[in-house]
């Protein structure tokens, strides 16, 4: 039997063109059969593995690949392929997502910290009545940068110690970018005048400046600052002993004695609170290291009483006998002196 091949006929030409055709049409059903094949059952290449003994079990975790997945796209039935790209199989892993989570959360740390719009920028000040909010807004700006990184115990200390008439401070913080202070302020009762500066005393005997209007207070002159008390003098020593420890020791120690402001002498307070309900009119409380407190008379002189002001009837009634003493004899004095009763004396220089 003669084939169609074998026929007289055909030519050579005839009989490869078949070849041909035979050959494409295999590959494109075979490659209709790999498209048409479940993934399940996709060739995978093959996975190595180790033994770390004889009788361990294969570890082949660190060794296996993804499977790829091949696509051929037949065009026609021309025998005419395209191979489509290969991407590899993405298997999703907690780690990887954790890493992307720590990286995502650190460039929002990074953002929030440094980004203008949450800069400390602004204050409201609330229960003040002689500090304004002006004055107080560069001290928490100075003491802050963002306001997700404000230390509240720094800042109440870096307030107290820059306005100790400050008694009290509650801070809280308004978003994005705004501090809320609430402040209780103490009233002065006393000015002390020295050197041509004045500062206010408060009734627990908080020293602090004469900011705004104090209103008519009761002025004692002198020619030396306010004399400390013993509750200023431990405060300072504190921080002089922290100032030789360790950095965060002495932030602490800084902070107590923010929180102890400077405070006078608690018995020359004493001693002028008392006095100056028994000044007379158109005098003036006068202070001296040595002779202790007084006021200067209006008749042109000082006099003295000293500190004890338990027997201040007494010396009052021995500075009127010795006044009237010297008018008498047309002295006029400069100083009278009953700080001590049993030694009075008197000046004219």
């Amino acid at each position: 039997m003669t084939t169609e091949s074998n026929r007289p006929g055909n030519s050579r030409s005839d009989q490869l063109r078949q070849k041909r055709q035979q050959s494409s049409q295999t590959r494109v059903n075979t490659t209709r059969q790999q498209v048409s094949r479940p993934a399940a059952q996709a060739r995978t290449s093959a996975t190595p593995y180790r033994r770390t003994s004889p009788y361990a079990t294969p570890n082949m975790d660190g060794v296996r690949t993804a499977p790829v997945r091949k696509l051929h796209y037949a065009q026609g039935a021309n025998g005419v392929e395209i191979r489509m790209p290969a991407l590899p199989a993405l298997n999703f892993n907690w780690q990887s997502a954790s890493l992307f989570l720590a990286f995502s959360l650190l460039i929002l740390v990074v953002l929030l910290t440094s980004l203008d719009t949450f800069r400390v920028s602004a204050v409201k000040l609330s229960g003040a009545q002689r500090v304004t909010a002006a004055d107080v807004t560069p001290v928490v700006i100075s003491a802050n940068h963002s306001i997700f990184t404000l230390d509240r115990a720094k800042t109440i200390a870096a307030v107290q110690a820059a306005f100790p008439e400050f008694s009290a401070i509650q801070l809280k913080i308004s978003f994005p970018n705004t501090v809320d202070l609430t402040v209780k302020e103490r009233q002065p009762i006393l000015a002390w005048t020295s050197n041509n500066q004045t500062q206010w005393i408060a009734a627990d005997g908080v020293v602090m400046p004469n900011r705004g209007d104090g209103g008519t207070l009761t002025t004692i002159q002198s020619s030396v600052a306010v004399p400390t008390g013993a509750a200023a003098v431990a405060a300072a020593d504190t921080t002089d002993a922290a100032s030789t420890t360790a950095s965060s020791t002495s932030a602490a120690a800084s902070t107590k004695a923010a929180l102890n402001p400077q405070q006078i002498d608690p018995q020359i307070l004493q001693a002028a609170i008392s006095l100056s309900a028994q000044l007379p009119s158109g005098a003036t409380l006068v202070y001296d290291p040595v002779s202790g407190i007084g006021w200067n008379d209006p008749q042109g002189w000082q006099v003295y009483f000293g500190l004890d002001l338990s027997n201040i009837a007494f010396k009052e009634a021995e500075y009127q006998a010795i006044s009237a003493r010297l008018q008498t004899l047309g002295i006029k004095p400069t100083i009278i002196s009953v700080a001590y009763v049993d030694s009075p004396y008197y000046r004219t220089e």
